[in-house]
């Protein structure tokens, strides 16, 4: 009777340590989908993108879904990835001081070109593709193993879309 007490007392340890450590597993083998990154994410059209920078300031349009913000810097129109490229922290807009704000480690970067205003961030944000839809709508392209690598200066060369809006 001892044993068989015994027993069972070990054998439902045995089954509730299993079952912990296979709850405490479990959201590791889990597949976690990305939402937006790496798709195609359409942003608009140009004329409504320019109006709202035209109606806010300038202020970065933020577009969680691909984890960037629109751009307009001088010329044109470009899509920052929100990563900081110091470690990797999203980069939240600070509305009080105008510019971007790394939370992490302080990294500040500008406003209309993303380039670095105060470190440890080594370069500016990358920069997303931005294309044309073959309608009057804009495309971003979000993956992450095609984003433009800048150095530390502002390079007009950048801009996808220019802001002067074609009459064709």
């Amino acid at each position: 009777m001892r044993r068989r007490l015994l027993r069972s007392g070990f054998l439902a340890a045995l089954g509730l340590a299993t079952g912990e450590l296979g709850a405490a597993v479990a959201p590791f083998v889990r597949v976690n989908k990305i939402e937006g990154l790496g798709k195609p994410v359409a942003i608009g059209s140009e004329a409504q993108i320019l109006r709202e920078f035209a109606a806010t300031d300038d202020r970065p349009i933020l577009f969680r879904e691909g984890r960037f913000f629109l751009l307009h810097p001088p010329g044109g129109i470009i899509a920052a990835y929100r990563k900081c490229t110091h470690l990797g922290c999203a980069v939240p807009w600070n509305d009080a001081e105008d510019r971007f704000e790394c939370p992490c480690h302080g990294s500040q970067y500008d406003k209309h070109t993303a380039v670095v205003l105060r470190t440890p961030a080594p370069k500016p944000l990358q920069l997303f593709h931005i294309a044309r839809d073959g309608t009057d709508g804009l495309v971003v392209d979000t993956n992450p193993l095609h984003v433009i690598d800048r150095s530390g200066a502002w390079d007009p060369a950048v801009i996808e879309i220019s802001d002067v809006l074609d009459s064709s």
